[in-house]
């Protein structure tokens, strides 16, 4: 007959055992000098992102950054799709954000990954998250908490200035519905140009009139109109400069 005691003692040690299975233990990652770094996570931050969807309407999403020990790598989270132009905008926002720290020692690995709530957004392309993305990682290398009432869309080039985009309108729509206070757009296109349906009716001969089809080109004002219709505050930048102060805590 087995020990009573043999068995309670048994299952005391296989509890303690299973207690030391699921603690945490910080693994060494050896960095490009062979020094040890006990630390996983360096910082992590997110930023909203705007993008247009296959049915032209506006989605949002997040946009997550790790940096973890490492050599310089860039890794982007493939779910959804990415198209290729999306890798190349990432890179330049990395480098743009390095840049602005002359002793930065490139001794670390950056992780993005993309989260779209929308089922529309399972194939993201174009560069529009450039902009986003340089201040994303601007606020991550600093140690800069990010501002929760604000939104970026535009291109990075790798000395921070900002280029134009496609969508503006529908983007618009899709921030402030999610309730936004601020949406960042790049110079010049607060100005939007569309085109108007309009029917003249034109005599001809024998008395018959004929109905004539032509769009002719309008003007929206942006700024003007989010502000009065959607309480959203448009605000037009050249560079990620200008973008930063509407982003990142003081």
């Amino acid at each position: 007959m087995v020990n009573s005691y043999f068995i309670y003692d048994l299952n005391e040690q296989i509890s303690e055992l299973s207690r030391d299975i699921a603690r945490p233990v910080d693994l060494p990652i050896s960095d490009r000098n062979g020094q040890q770094n006990f630390s996983f996570t360096i910082a992590e931050r997110s930023i909203p992102i705007v993008a247009v969807a296959g049915d032209d309407t506006g989605v949002m999403g997040q946009l997550n950054l790790r940096l973890i020990p490492g050599n310089n790598d860039i890794l982007i989270n493939t779910n959804p799709f990415l198209e290729p132009d999306i890798q190349y905008a990432i890179k330049k926002a990395v480098t743009y954000a390095e840049s602005r720290d002359p002793s930065y020692k490139f001794d670390k690995d950056f992780v993005f990954n993309f989260n779209f709530s929308s089922p529309r957004a399972d194939l993201v392309g174009g560069e529009s998250a450039g902009a986003a993305a340089a201040i994303l990682t601007t606020a991550a290398l600093e140690g800069k908490d990010l501002k929760d009432d604000a939104v970026i869309t535009g291109t990075i080039n790798e000395d921070g200035s900002v280029g134009r985009i496609g969508g503006v309108l529908e983007k618009t729509k899709a921030v402030s519905a999610s309730g936004y206070k601020n949406f960042l757009i790049p110079m010049g296109q607060s100005d939007i140009t569309y085109y108007e349906r309009q029917i003249q009716r034109r005599p001809i001969d024998s008395g018959i009139d004929v109905l004539i089809s032509e769009y002719v080109p309008k003007t929206l004002d942006l700024s003007e109109t989010a502000k009065d219709e959607l309480g959203l505050n448009i605000i037009e930048v050249s560079d990620v400069e200008e973008a930063l102060p509407y982003f990142i805590e003081d």
